[in-house]
């Protein structure tokens, strides 16, 4: 087996580097094989430089390989190069190639995008109302305003200009609708428009207590099937034939617009069958009446709805039933805030305007009336049941009272008692109200007596 030496060479890998000969010339380098060897494969064969070629390095010269030849890019395959001369024409960069405007801008010219130096625009062309579809929207127009101004005649109380404004809306109406048939343009028929006027005309009809005619245009709008939610107008038809007495025809048209009413509308629903036990009680049918009135109550219970129960009650002399009625009616909920609400009670002078300004504005003043409507249909209720409800006018009225004093009427036990001791006065029964054991009683009968 022989041995192999490793030759180790004594010459440094990075020796020579520092050896710069200062007087080694260009001639020197022209005379150098070597050096010209290289400028020859490196250089000599490479494009000459230009701007026009891109991918180029830093200072123009373009990226080459030791070869001179340059290598394409990834991106660059398959598509010619910007700039680059195809069939013997240069194409120009996009980004040197002009926009195409020219400034018209001369010496002592003004700026003047908008042409406004060349004097104002020519006049708008004017409007052709001669054509049939203007004449249709001029006629509509009319009509529109002829309904307004039939609305505002009834709100200040002229009812003979507001059914004269109705009137001929509805004639306006029929003649555009002879206009659009003659121009072969039926399907934009306005069905709200036609609506509008029809019903315009019965209301004023009705105002001016033309029934029969107010009965004939609420039927044209009830027998078209194109009008929407016209079931609801029965309930207009049966308070006609209320007004005229004709109970029965009232309550076959409220209940035929209670069956084209959703549950949806429960309030709408509540009223129309308030408006069947009203008329049931003009009837005499007080059985009738007190099933509407009892399904109200326990649905959605109401002053006027409780007072109306307790005087079914009444009239049939059930006991027992006009006391829970009562009891119904006095904790029926008003809805209506505390009034210690419109009493200042900080030193803050914004908060003081503010309740100055609600103490008597249309919110307050309807919560007023209706808590005075509530004490008077109690009260009402409380004279009318109190001698039927007990053995004696005393004992009844002293359970009122005392049904009064235990809910949010507490304030009406006063006024009742004063009303007791007035009943005995007009009965002459002074006995009775000198041995009243109330403490005001006395002071309010002698007051009473004394100016009576």
């Amino acid at each position: 087996m022989e041995n192999v030496h490793l030759a180790v060479e004594d010459d440094d890998l990075y020796s020579g580097y520092n050896d710069y000969n200062p007087t080694f010339d260009s001639e020197e380098l022209e005379n150098d094989v070597g050096f010209q060897q290289a400028v020859r494969t490196s250089h000599g064969r490479r494009p000459p430089m230009t701007a026009k070629f891109p991918g180029t390095a830093i200072g123009g010269r373009p990226l080459a390989s030791s070869f001179g030849s340059r290598i394409p890019m990834a991106s660059s395959m398959g598509r010619p190069m910007t700039g680059a001369v195809q069939d013997g024409a240069a194409r120009p960069m996009t980004a040197v190639r002009a926009a195409g405007y020219s400034s018209l801008l001369t010496r002592g010219s003004t700026f003047d995008p908008l042409g406004q130096s060349r004097g104002p625009a020519p006049p708008l062309e004017a409007k052709n109302d001669d054509t049939v579809e203007e004449k249709i929207k001029i006629l509509e127009k009319k009509v529109n305003d002829l309904i307004e101004e039939s609305c505002m005649a009834h709100s200040i109380g002229a009812l003979q200009l507001a059914l004269e404004k109705a009137k001929e809306a509805g004639r306006k109406e029929r003649a555009l609708i002879r206009q659009r048939e003659q121009s072969g343009n039926t399907e934009h028929i306005n069905l709200d428009l036609t609506y509008s006027v029809l019903l315009n005309l019965a209301n004023q009809y009705a105002n001016n207590e033309m029934y029969p005619e107010a009965l004939n245009s609420y039927q044209v709008i009830v027998k078209n099937k194109m009008f929407s939610n016209a079931g609801r107008l029965k309930v207009n038809m049966a308070n006609i034939y209320f007004k005229q007495k004709n109970y029965p025809k009232a309550i076959k048209f409220y209940r035929m617009a209670l069956d084209q009413i959703s549950n949806a509308h429960k309030e709408m629903r509540i009223k129309i069958m308030q408006n069947i036990g009203v008329v049931f009680v003009c009837l005499g049918q007080y059985s009738d009446a007190i099933t509407s009135f009892e399904h109200i109550m326990s649905d959605s219970p109401n002053i006027k709805t409780g007072f109306n129960l307790i005087l079914c009650y009444y009239a049939i002399g059930d006991r027992e039933r006009m006391k829970k009625a009562f009891q119904k009616l006095i904790s029926v909920p008003l809805g209506i805030d505390d009034e210690d609400k419109y009493i200042p009670t900080s030193d803050d002078p914004s908060s003081n305007m503010v309740i100055e300004a609600i103490k008597n504005d249309k919110l307050h003043q309807m919560e007023r009336n209706l808590k005075v409507l509530a004490e008077k249909y109690i009260m009402t209720a409380a004279k009318l049941i109190a001698p039927a409800i007990e053995t004696s006018f005393a004992s009844g009225f002293d359970w009122c009272v005392d049904m009064v004093k235990s809910s949010q009427y507490v304030e009406l036990a006063n006024d009742l008692e004063i009303n007791k001791a007035i009943t005995y006065l007009r009965q002459k029964d002074f006995n009775q109200i000198c041995c009243s054991p109330r403490v005001l009683v006395p002071w309010v009968c002698f007051t009473v007596c004394f100016f009576v």
